[in-house]
């Protein structure tokens, strides 16, 4: 179920494609909702019903990252001012967005998409305009700008997590949190290590124990009473 919902969101895409080259903005932003319902219910699902496999998180980030791209060229081909009037702010976000892709692929062979949460703070704030824009006609520059300030730190922390971790999983929430799991591993780890030591040191009163057993054992001779010297 989790599958045919991440493949209904890559079925969509094509339709869309047709809808933008025919300037249907509205048509494409309702297309847009429909994909991010399917977006939350898959991964819902797949935790729900025991679905998670590697493959199903392929198959999701490759629906994700088409959708974005595609979300992105239909916004210049429907609203070219937003491009003119915003071009430097565009360009760094969609260079950090591809610098996450490249190096995941290249280091990992796999699509940045690690479903962190400062990527679901962006998701929500690059529906949310691209849904107003495409179905009102008109854009909101204050929007615009949230969007892509969140988008910038969720493609930079995607980029600092394969840059610098050696493993990463779609389940790791945050690069702070993986450093704070780390930590208390090693934590844990020098602990377990410290009582392990400790019970293989020899103790100091079983040292001591050892060495007056035995001469307690020995039997000494007691000396003579004077009733036993007396006649």
């Amino acid at each position: 179920m989790a599958d045919a919902l991440s493949g209904l969101r890559l079925l969509l895409i094509p339709t869309l494609w047709l809808a933008a080259l025919f300037g249907n903005g509205r048509l494409v932003g309702i297309g847009l909702l429909v994909a991010g319902a399917t977006d939350f219910f898959d991964g819902y699902l797949a935790r729900r019903l025991g679905e998670e496999s590697a493959a199903g998180a392929r198959l999701d980030s490759i629906a994700d990252n088409l959708l974005l791209l595609s979300a992105m060229v239909w916004i210049e081909l429907l609203h070219p001012e937003i491009a003119r009037e915003n071009t430097v702010l565009i360009a760094a976000t969609f260079g950090l967005y591809l610098a996450s892709i490249a190096v995941g692929l290249i280091k990992f062979r796999q699509l940045g998409n690690l479903h962190l949460y400062s990527s679901k703070v962006a998701g929500g704030f690059l529906y949310t305009f691209a849904v107003l824009t495409l179905v009102t006609g008109g854009y909101e520059p204050l929007l615009l700008t949230l969007a892509a300030v969140a988008f910038m730190v969720s493609s930079s922390e995607t980029l600092v997590a394969q840059l610098f971790l050696s493993a990463v999983n779609e389940r790791m929430g945050s690069v702070l949190l993986v450093r704070s799991r780390r930590a208390e591993t090693r934590a844990i780890q020098a602990i377990g290590s410290a009582r392990k030591q400790r019970s293989h040191a020899p103790h100091a009163e079983n040292a001591v124990g050892s060495s007056a057993t035995p001469m307690s054992s020995i039997p000494t001779a007691a000396a003579p009473s004077p009733n036993d010297r007396a006649p």
